[in-house]
């Protein structure tokens, strides 16, 4: 049995898409929370069950683990002890963790936990297979928290203020790489069982790039202003001291302009990972939100 955490988030929807398309037989059980939307799973043609609960109860753990033979958890990085903990006490044979590149980030606040959490994690390996998968920043849809909103803030704005020279570099992955990077992983435990992979995007991209690549998909023209690092700094930080809740931090600026360019090399090798490029995979999130525009009252 196949057990499954997060099915209902942006990349877990995809994967139980991907599984009916494949016609997955396997039996598979998703643990949801109380209230969740799993409609969608009744055209999947899946074999599968649902159960309702809390992932941080370890009581609500030890239930959806028995009978599991591999677990995927895609559900957070905060839930991965205890759900390896619950894996382990019910001898299930293989693990496969999606965490995120966010680790190797050189701020200490940003990667500090995951750090923690994973290399414990990975001190577990003579009681289960481990196998690791780091996504870059993920988009594709209105499910996803950053590309979305910069989509919406360049269709409503003329102009886009840029904390920086713009030439920090990205490499966003596409929720249905992610989707299908899963089902290569499980499909090809031989080579993907105990290790680990980053997912990233086809190629990097300079920020400023990537924003006037949404502006031409929206078909604008938006006009970017940058604002040196320096004033970016001062601003942020004049922000944080006059602010009872400051919606960005002088770290966060510093991040923002941080390059984030992860090889995907070992994952195309063990698994065929063939990532789409930004500037293809940002089409559809872009014409999902002229939709939802176009249905707004």
């Amino acid at each position: 049995m196949l057990l499954v955490t997060g099915i209902t988030g942006h990349s877990g929807r995809l994967f139980a898409h991907r599984l009916a398309h494949e016609r997955y037989a396997v039996p598979i059980r998703f643990p949801v929370r109380p209230g969740s939307d799993v409609n969608f799973l009744k055209s999947t043609g899946l074999n599968y069950s649902t159960v309702t609960g809390d992932l941080a109860s370890l009581d609500f753990l030890n239930e959806i683990m028995q009978g599991a033979d591999t677990v995927l958890h895609v559900a957070g990085i905060p839930l991965s002890g205890n759900i390896m903990a619950a894996a382990i006490r019910h001898n299930v044979r293989w693990a496969i963790l999606v965490h995120t590149t966010g680790r190797y980030s050189r701020f200490k606040t940003a990667a500090a936990e995951y750090i923690k959490i994973e290399d414990e994690l990975l001190q577990l390996r003579d009681k289960i297979a481990i196998t690791v998968l780091r996504p870059t920043m993920i988009y594709g849809s209105s499910r996803d928290r950053n590309m979305f909103k910069l989509i919406d803030f360049l269709y409503r704005h003329k102009f886009f203020p840029l904390f920086g020279s713009g030439s920090n570099l990205m490499q966003p992955v596409l929720a249905q790489d992610l989707a299908n990077a899963y089902y290569s992983v499980l499909m090809n435990g031989e080579r993907t069982a105990n290790r680990e992979y980053n997912l990233s995007g086809k190629e990097p991209i300079a920020y400023l790039d990537l924003v006037q690549t949404v502006s031409r998909a929206l078909g604008k023209r938006n006009v970017v202003m940058p604002i040196p690092l320096w004033l970016s700094l001062l601003g942020a930080k004049a922000y944080g001291i006059l602010s009872k809740n400051p919606q960005i931090s002088v770290e966060q600026v510093m991040r923002m302009n941080e390059d984030k360019v992860f090889s995907h090399a070992e994952a195309a090798a063990d698994f065929g990972y063939s990532p789409a490029a930004f500037q293809d995979g940002i089409k559809g999130e872009v014409e999902e939100y002229l939709k939802k525009r176009e249905l707004r009252p």
